[in-house]
């Protein structure tokens, strides 16, 4: 199915191939000029909590990300959604992976701290998914602190360019871990620490791979893959419960 993107993320929120995953990106600006701010999960001290619906989107959804995120190759680390659930944490607008999701999971459970976005990809959904995957999707307000999940009530969560914005991770990794059933997965995808062009997060902001894997362990997850060669910008973290 092919789906019409609108423009258009979360929780406190987030280019060609490279030629080898050794070599450094060059930290010049992308050849557009364009900006590409992903820091939708800012904390309040950067006035997110006052930033108005088309500010959100702006951060969320830069021009340029449609390039980079290539969500399939996110969504193929799944394998086989036939009949999983799956909890796209900090969906924003839906765009990149909510509504993908829709399509190959048996149903998606979009999580939002704003409720201006939850309304936005309610409305999305109608538009952008046919009327049968409409029904594989539900949205729900969450807070900084609690997924708002039950226990066994999801297979996997997914968290894209949002995890270094949670205030206590590792008590917030031990919170999913709780929720997660027995071979549940949780699947971080976030910024690399090297350069890179991209302007936000700042590279100070940014958490390399060998922390973000350290602090799912401390949490009790095992790594069940850590791969940082499939996106040119990001790493992919793949831990199981």
């Amino acid at each position: 199915m092919k789906i019409q993107y609108s423009s258009a993320f979360c929780l406190l929120l987030f280019l060609s191939v490279l030629a080898s995953c050794a070599e450094d990106t060059a930290s010049t600006a992308p050849a557009d000029g364009t900006s590409t701010d992903t820091s939708r999960l800012q904390a309040p001290a950067d006035n997110q909590a006052e930033a108005g619906l088309d500010e959100l989107l702006k951060q969320y959804n830069p021009p340029g990300r449609d390039v980079w995120q290539k969500p399939e190759k996110v969504i193929d680390k799944m394998g086989d959604l036939s009949e999983k659930v799956v909890a796209d944490l900090g969906a924003g607008s839906g765009d990149f992976f909510t509504f993908r999701l829709a399509q190959h999971a048996k149903k998606v459970i979009a999580l939002e701290i704003d409720q201006q976005l939850i309304d936005l990809i309610d409305s999305a959904k109608m538009i952008q998914l046919k009327p049968e995957y409409q029904g594989r999707l539900e949205t729900r307000l969450v807070t900084p602190s609690d997924s708002k999940l039950a226990p066994g009530e999801v297979d996997i969560i997914l968290i894209v360019n949002t995890y270094i914005y949670i205030g206590d991770r590792i008590n917030y990794l031990k919170h999913l871990w709780s929720v997660l059933p027995e071979n549940g997965q949780l699947i971080i995808v976030e910024f690399k620490k090297k350069r890179i062009p991209i302007k936000f997060p700042s590279q100070r902001q940014r958490l390399e791979l060998y922390k973000t894997e350290n602090e799912l362990y401390e949490a009790g997850f095992n790594i069940k893959e850590s791969d940082d060669c499939s996106l040119d910008y990001q790493y992919i973290v793949v831990a199981e419960k």
